[in-house]
């Protein structure tokens, strides 16, 4: 896999839809200061919940088999569809304090349609689903190394304080299907080869990756 073809695959759909769709619709809520570790389900009593993420740091995961699925990059809008099954057990969990602001899907769409600001909608999709698509080619990648690699550069790309309060192979793990050993061995390597710098299982620095392991 090619070094540029990886950073653009690690480059999230920037959408000025989505900071457009959060200033429309932050007038009718109200934002709350969460706690860490707190869960949000998309999903209350059947029925289809919003949450629009002011800052803060937060993921989000799947609870049948605690697999992360993705960070959430802030300021962002999540569950303003209701194409989520309820049996998905996906959540959205905070991993720092956080701002946010709940509504039901259903009082959202109310809003964007008062606005008539489907367009908006619209294009916040578009980004989000390209950002799936780009995941999805990463995950289904012809080999293990190429699935470090990706982790790695997203691990890099994180915000400092998420960075600092994570073990580079506990990053690792929680997002791919990739066994312990694997991954320690392959961290060792590229350590002792000065592709990576790490300090007590932090990740400090990715240098050049090599192309192949």
């Amino acid at each position: 896999m090619k070094e540029s073809f990886l950073q653009g695959m690690t480059t999230k759909a920037k959408s000025q839809a989505t900071h457009d769709l959060i200033d429309l619709i932050t007038p009718y809520v109200v934002f709350e200061d969460v706690p860490a570790r707190t869960q949000l389900h998309f999903s209350v009593n059947n029925v289809n919940m919003c949450y629009i993420l002011r800052s803060g740091l937060v993921k989000m995961g799947r609870s049948t088999d605690d697999f992360v699925l993705s960070s959430i990059p802030t300021p962002n809008i999540i569950g303003i569809t209701d194409r989520v099954p309820h049996e998905s057990g996906l959540f959205l969990e905070t991993l720092s304090d956080a701002q946010i602001a709940t509504l039901t899907t259903e009082r959202a769409h109310h809003i964007i349609g008062q606005n008539n600001a489907w367009e908006l909608l619209v294009k916040h999709m578009t980004a989000v689903a390209t950002n799936l698509f780009k995941k999805n080619v990463i995950m289904t990648a012809p080999s293990t190394y190429d699935v470090m690699k990706f982790q790695l550069v997203t691990l890099m790309r994180e915000p400092a304080d998420l960075r600092e309060s994570i073990s580079t192979a506990k990053y690792i793990l929680e997002r791919t299907r990739l066994s312990r050993s694997t991954v320690m061995k392959m961290l060792s390597q590229l350590k002792q080869g000065g592709y990576i710098e790490m300090e007590d299982g932090v990740l400090k620095a990715v240098h050049r990756l090599p192309d192949k392991y």
